[in-house]
């Protein structure tokens, strides 16, 4: 099985010089907790709130602050081609929650915890069948 079988399709972003209350209004909205950012369509970092809510306990930043000021920089990203399991690899190693999918230079999904629960969900349920 590949990535590209289990990840979320739908992608939101946020462009980098938004604010961090941009972000939270994005994800509140979406009822999502990670968001690519991107620079002129490319990939230059990730958003998660627990980010959001580490910046904001520090008194120089405010809800006005850009997001690539809080972003994680070194984002591991994994292609939508990849098998599977390698993807869940990374996410365990990196203890991560998400990752971007990226093909040709651009982000083409989210590969999340949530996107392999709900794999793990169907596959349990054709078992109990």
């Amino acid at each position: 099985m590949q990535v590209t079988d289990v990840m979320t399709k739908a992608i939101i972003s946020i462009e980098s010089r938004k604010t961090i209350n941009d972000a939270l209004e994005l994800m509140v909205e979406n009822n999502i907790r990670r968001l690519p950012v991107l620079a002129q369509g490319s990939l230059i970092g990730m958003i998660v709130q627990h980010d959001i809510e580490k910046a904001l306990r520090s008194p120089e930043v405010v809800c006005d602050t850009p997001v690539d000021w809080v972003m994680t920089k070194k984002v591991i990203t994994v292609s939508a081609d990849a098998d599977l399991s390698e993807a869940i690899e990374l996410l365990l190693k990196n203890k991560i929650s998400g990752m971007p999918v990226v093909q040709d230079g651009r982000v083409v999904g989210i590969l999340s915890e949530t996107d392999i629960l709900r794999l793990c969900q169907q596959l349990l349920a054709e078992l109990e069948r």
